[in-house]
C-alpha cells in the first residue's frame, strides 16, 4: 500500500501566514506540517508517497528533496482539480489499495486498524471519523451500526452539541478512481462520496485520539504548542530540517539553533533566523521564521509585518477571532 499526500491547498482561512508559504510547509514547532504527515506514514511503513502539489509547489518539492530513505513522486495541478481530481491523475501511480492524508492537518490515527478495518468491510473506501465538540466547520458523517456510511450534512449551520466529523483520511481500493472523470475538478467529500454512498462502498473507521485540521490561526497556534516536544511519530531523515533545542525548565521554550535571543521569553516557539531583541519580553507566542521581535507581547503569532494576538491579554483562554496588528513595533 502507498500513499498519496494532498499538499496543495491555498490555506486561505490561514492568511495572512499563507501569503509567501503553502499551508503544509507552514512550521509547526519549527517542523512544515507536512513533515508530520510524512513521519506518520513513514512509522507505519509505508515508504512510496505521491505528492498532489498547486499552491507555490516548488517550496514542497524542494522539501520532499530532503528525504531520504522513501519515494516521491509530485502531481502538479496547474489549475486546481479539488481532492479527487488530484488523486486521479496518480492513477497510474497507486497501488490496488492505497491511503490518501491530508498534508496540511495533524492526527494520530491507526493506520494498521483502519486498514484492518478496512479490509474486514469489503468496502471499497473507508473513512476516518472523529468526534468534535463543534462540528459546524466540518461535514458531519452518519452511518449505521455495522460502519457502513449512509450520508453526509456538509457543514451544518446550526449545531447545538459535538458531532461525528470527516477527518479527510482515507483508504481506497484504486477500483474507486474509475468514478473520478479526469482533468475536471472533482471533490471526494461534494462529489464522490455522495455516489458512493448509493452503493454503499463507504466504511466508516472511528478515531478517538489526536485530530486537527489546523484550519484558524487559533488552531494553527495552539497544535505549535501541542508539538513542542516533537510529533507523535519518529521522522525520516530530511537534510532540510529545522533543528531546534529546548530553553528553560518544565515550562520550556523551543528555539531554532539558527535563532539569535537575547531578550526574555517563556513557553514560546522561536522560528528559523528569527532574533528576539535584548529589549523584547514575550510569552506564549509563536516566532515566525525569519523575524526580529521587540517589546512586550503576550500570546500572539508573531510574523514579519503582523501580530496575531490568540490569547485575552487578561485570561489563559483563546480568543474566537484573533485580531490582527499590522506594523508591530
Amino acid at each position: 500500500m502507498n500513499a498519496v499526500i494532498l499538499a496543495g491547498g491555498f490555506g486561505s482561512r490561514l492568511k495572512p501566514l499563507t501569503d509567501t508559504v503553502p499551508k503544509p510547509m507552514l512550521p509547526v514547532a519549527n517542523a512544515p506540517m507536512i513533515d508530520y504527515a510524512v513521519s506518520h506514514l513513514y512509522s507505519a511503513g509505508i515508504k512510496d508517497m505521491i505528492f498532489t502539489l498547486g499552491y507555490f509547489p516548488e517550496q514542497v518539492a524542494a522539501w520532499e528533496e530532503g528525504y531520504g530513505g522513501i519515494k516521491t513522486h509530485n502531481i502538479i495541478e496547474n489549475v486546481p482539480l479539488g481532492t479527487a481530481g488530484g488523486v486521479r491523475e496518480a492513477r497510474e501511480l497507486v497501488d490496488d489499495r492505497f491511503i490518501v492524508v491530508s498534508g496540511d492537518a495533524l492526527e494520530n490515527i491507526d493506520y494498521a486498524a483502519m486498514l484492518l478495518s478496512h479490509v474486514r468491510s469489503g468496502k471499497a473506501a473507508t473513512i476516518a471519523v472523529t468526534r468534535v465538540p463543534d462540528p459546524r466547520a466540518f461535514g458531519l458523517v452518519e452511518y449505521d451500526s455495522f460502519g457502513t456510511v449512509t450520508g453526509f450534512t456538509e457543514k451544518p449551520e446550526n449545531a447545538d452539541a459535538d458531532g461525528v466529523v470527516n477527518c479527510g483520511v482515507y483508504i481506497f481500493d484504486s477500483s474507486v478512481l474509475r468514478y473520478v472523470p479526469k482533468g475536471v475538478k472533482y471533490d471526494f467529500a461534494r462529489d464522490l462520496f455522495p455516489e458512493l454512498v448509493q452503493m454503499r462502498q463507504i466504511n466508516a473507521y472511528y478515531h478517538d485520539g489526536f485530530w486537527s485540521d489546523v484550519g484558524s490561526p487559533q488552531s494553527y497556534y495552539e497544535a505549535n504548542f501541542k508539538m513542542m516536544r516533537g510529533g507523535f511519530f519518529a521522522s525520516p531523515f530530511n537534510s532540510r530540517r529545522t533543528v531546534s533545542h529546548k530553553l528553560g525548565g518544565d515550562d520550556f521554550s523551543l528555539a531554532a539553533y539558527s535563532s539569535l535571543v537575547a531578550g526574555r521569553i517563556s513557553h514560546c516557539v522561536i522560528g528559523a533566523d528569527s532574533a528576539v531583541a535584548s529589549d523584547a519580553d514575550i510569552c506564549d507566542c509563536v516566532v515566525m521564521s525569519g523575524v526580529t521581535v521587540r517589546g512586550r507581547h503576550f500570546g500572539e503569532i508573531i510574523g514579519d509585518d503582523f501580530t496575531m494576538r490568540i490569547l485575552a491579554p487578561d485570561a489563559e483562554k483563546f480568543r474566537n477571532s484573533p485580531e490582527i496588528y499590522k506594523n508591530f513595533s
